[in-house]
């Protein structure tokens, strides 16, 4: 049996999710594995939701040299398989809540990585998911203030 080499996405390396259904898309991509993490959980949400699946192919900088590329695995969201996870970092919520809620992720995950932080997905649900959007907001200013110039 002949398997074949799975094939990096163009550019610089980063962590990034392809679509594995021969369009060869990148679904999410980011310098943070996190993010990466995060998306794909919102979107597994959705997609478990309609009660479909989806697979992605995960890739990264290489451990060894980050100037190359390294093939992580391919994963299956939806359905019920991923539900537990998700959940963990995303509760139920009524969309609007949940747009919210992404809001808040995507600036905190931001915030930290230009000040050097690294937090677990999780870790940083667990900050934005009591914030309002202005306290948010306000984090992130605190944490621009201390990065390095």
């Amino acid at each position: 049996m002949m398997t074949s080499t799975p094939t990096p996405p163009p550019g610089a390396p980063r962590y990034v999710a392809m679509s594995t259904d021969g369009s060869r898309a990148v679904i999410a991509e980011s310098p943070a594995r996190d993010a990466i993490t995060l998306a794909l959980g919102a979107m597994a949400q959705t997609v478990a939701a309609r009660g479909e699946e989806f697979s992605v192919a995960l890739w990264g900088p290489s451990e060894i040299s980050p100037a190359e590329w390294q093939y992580d695995d391919t994963k299956t969201f939806g359905g019920t398989i991923n539900s537990a996870a998700t959940e963990a970092i995303s509760p139920a919520l009524t969309a609007r809540d949940q747009r919210e809620f992404d809001q808040r992720m995507q600036t905190l995950s931001a915030a930290l990585g230009r000040a050097g932080i690294t937090a677990a997905a999780t870790e940083v649900a667990s900050v934005a998911r009591p914030l309002t959007a202005a306290s948010t907001r306000q984090i992130a200013r605190w944490l621009d203030a201390t990065r390095p110039q």
